[in-house]
């Protein structure tokens, strides 16, 4: 069953992971190893970011302020009352559905069974976790759950949202070995979305998303054309005009004062134009500071736990998990499950690509 409460039960530190990553070299190119590790840099960051960002999830800015100052660490979500809702360290449904996309990968050797995702996608509706779902999210599972078709998304009911491109990191991954074939790349993307979105701004989000990734973890652009190159790719849409920009922002940000004024001009709401250009904004400000990216996102208000969770996953991508602060992995809840999910799951990249052969001992 996919639930946070139940990857809560295998505690594993920063230290065993650091020791796993250096044991797994042993044997290996050095390429291979550091493919490997920004695979599990990307899926740790993209929890990192959504755990960050829950408990002030819809808050503005300036509640944040008021409330915490400056969040730099794990907080629970309180209800009205003050009582905790939601532990410290704990992620979203955004992070749930993308460990759904990585599970059903995984099993199928690194291809896209949409049912065998929306299958897993509606044991989170079943879950606790399914009091996160946003609207849209939560009527598509439902639908699909009486009908049984998990490709016919909802859309065209108001502004569409960033849902689907904050667990969509797992279909950069897939594309990022081997001979990359756009074709089937957007095809991926396209029927990931049409699980639950199918708003052509939603899908164009998770495409941004998506192959921003993908460009992370095979180093072929610089962070600095980053947006750039996502723009050449992408449908040209508002969410394309938003990240234009946040790409003439970059430039003038960096403080946390700075930082925050251009992302009340790019805007942070769940709004998936908003939301994306947001993250990446954050990721291209602080490229080589995970904590200051995620924090920066975490501190903007709005959206917060999505956009922390697409700017982790950019930074993750792009820094590897070695490049993760050991504190943040320390208190992640479910980070167990992570760090054993995502070898299995680059592997399963490698069978698709073709690179994978496992050696037998005598």
């Amino acid at each position: 069953m996919t639930t946070a409460a139940a990857r809560r039960e295998l505690p594993v530190g920063s230290t065993a992971l650091r020791i796993g990553l250096e044991n797994d070299c042993v044997g290996r190119s050095r390429d291979d190893h550091d493919l490997r590790e920004r695979f599990i840099g990307c899926l740790l960051g993209l929890a990192i970011g959504d755990a960050l960002g829950m408990p002030v999830e819809g808050w503005p800015q300036q509640q944040i302020r008021e409330q915490y100052g400056w969040v730099d660490r794990y907080l629970p979500r309180l209800d009205s009352a003050g009582h905790v809702e939601t532990p410290a360290g704990e992620f979203t449904d955004d992070t749930e559905l993308a460990l759904c996309l990585v599970e059903a990968l995984t099993s199928a050797h690194g291809y896209l069974d949409p049912d065998a995702v929306g299958y897993r996608f509606l044991r989170v509706l079943q879950s606790e976790s399914s009091r996160f779902l946003d609207p849209t999210t939560r009527r598509a599972l439902e639908r699909a759950d009486r009908t049984g078709d998990f490709q016919q998304g909802i859309g065209g009911e108001g502004r569409p949202t960033c849902s689907a491109a904050a667990r969509i990191a797992p279909i950069g991954l897939v594309h990022a070995l081997g001979r990359f074939n756009p074709e089937l790349f957007v095809r991926d993307v396209l029927r990931a979305c049409l699980l639950t979105h199918s708003d052509p701004e939603a899908i164009n989000g998770a495409l941004a998303v998506a192959y921003a990734v993908r460009l992370l973890v095979t180093a072929e652009v610089p962070p600095e054309i980053l947006i750039d190159e996502v723009v050449h790719f992408i449908d040209e849409d508002v969410v394309a005009r938003s990240l234009r920009l946040a790409a003439s922002l970059v430039a003038h940000g960096g403080t946390p004062e700075r930082d925050l004024a251009n992302l009340r001009e790019i805007g942070t709401s769940a709004d998936v134009a908003e939301a994306v250009a947001a993250a990446f904004y954050c990721f291209a400000t602080h490229p080589d500071d995970f904590l200051a990216a995620v924090l920066t996102a975490v501190n903007a208000g709005g959206d917060t736990d999505s956009i922390a969770a697409m700017t982790g996953a950019l930074a993750g991508a792009y820094l590897g998990a070695m490049g993760i602060p050991p504190a943040l992995v320390d208190g992640l809840e479910g980070r167990a499950y992570l760090v054993i999910a995502a070898p299995a799951f680059f592997q399963a990249a490698q069978r698709r690509a073709g690179l994978y052969l496992r050696l037998r001992r005598p």
